[in-house]
């Protein structure tokens, strides 16, 4: 990527990471400039900002827009671009990422996770992958995410994560899980992945487009954001032995050929509540709650974003995995 000669338009969240972002804006000047880049920066001042932020600028002409922030700031920057390209019936403009945030999960597919020096790097000297994006519809609203949504326990872990105090990602997911499970009931939910029936009640179901939710839960170990596919994991209901048992395996991604644990891929999902409730549920850990939502349909749009990082094909996080992979036979692989 010609970094020198492009613009670069950067949206920091100054509330990112417990407060981190307010503090990171001279080094983001300093090591732009010594980059030779082209930028214009802003700051973000209330939730949903980013969105409007972003999509103003790429309509603009920027030619990269640069979320530094956490994955709610990436979820919203992402979302205005792919509005933008939307509405002016053209490609998108390509995302960028300055790691500021808690759990970074987004940041680990580009640079591994917090590095920032290599995501500034990247900026200059990385190539722009086009990624999928997952594109989800309910009555009433539509929004996209980048790197996982989900419902079940996982939307109470995000309500308790909430009242937490800052502290290191998978600490503050594992202390919000405990919390969460307590008298937590199985959501029952019919579900249809490209049209096959997993109907069942369900403690997680998570769909991926990247490998990794919750700041260190590896929930869709294979899942890659440039396959076409999602990477379906829905987890049963399960006593506190079982999940006792069943986290660390989570955690290191190994989770798959339990008997508690279905694994599937799709490009096409359909949630719908089989119980009274109407269905809550998260976007890149982004809490959503319409109050009338009784049905999810999840697309997979495909190889839409451009993303600034890496090497082409060789996610950090994917070499790190793929040591321990081991091959299987299940539910469309």
């Amino acid at each position: 990527m010609e970094g020198n000669s492009l613009h670069h338009h950067v949206i920091l969240n100054p509330t990112s990471g417990g407060g981190a972002g307010r503090k990171i804006r001279a080094e983001l000047e300093r090591e732009l400039t010594a980059r030779g880049l082209s930028y214009t920066l802003e700051e973000t001042a209330r939730p949903g900002h980013a969105v409007e932020l972003a999509r103003v600028a790429a309509l603009g002409g920027a030619d990269v827009v640069v979320a530094a922030g956490g994955d709610g700031t990436i979820h919203e920057v992402a979302n205005g671009l792919l509005v933008a390209a939307s509405a002016a019936a053209e490609s998108a403009r390509a995302l960028g990422v300055i790691p500021v945030g808690t759990g970074n999960d987004f940041a680990k597919l580009l640079v591994g996770g917090k590095q920032r020096p290599a995501a500034y790097d990247a900026l200059v000297s990385g190539d722009v992958v086009r990624f999928d994006a997952g594109f989800v519809s309910w009555p009433g609203g539509e929004e996209y995410f980048i790197n996982g949504m989900g419902t079940g326990v996982d939307v109470e872990v995000v309500r308790q994560i909430k009242r937490l105090p800052h502290m290191p990602a998978v600490l503050l997911y594992l202390v919000g899980l405990l919390r969460a499970v307590v008298g937590f009931k199985a959501i029952p939910l019919r579900i249809r992945a490209d049209g096959r029936p997993l109907d069942r009640p369900v403690m997680i179901i998570a769909i991926g487009n990247g490998p990794c939710l919750g700041g260190g839960f590896w929930l869709a170990p294979r899942a890659r954001p440039d396959d076409g596919r999602f990477d379906i994991c829905i987890v049963d209901e399960l006593g506190y032995v079982q999940i006792a048992r069943t986290i660390p395996r989570v955690m290191r991604g190994t989770h798959e050929d339990l008997a508690v644990v279905t694994m599937d891929r799709a490009e096409t999902i359909e949630l719908e509540a089989a119980g009274p409730a109407p269905l809550f549920f998260h976007l890149d850990g982004e809490l959503r709650e319409p109050a009338d939502a009784r049905s999810l349909r999840v697309e997979l749009r495909r190889a839409v974003l451009p993303v600034v990082g890496g090497r082409r094909g060789v996610h950090p996080m994917g070499a790190a995995l793929e040591a321990r992979r081991t091959p299987r036979a299940q539910g469309g692989r």
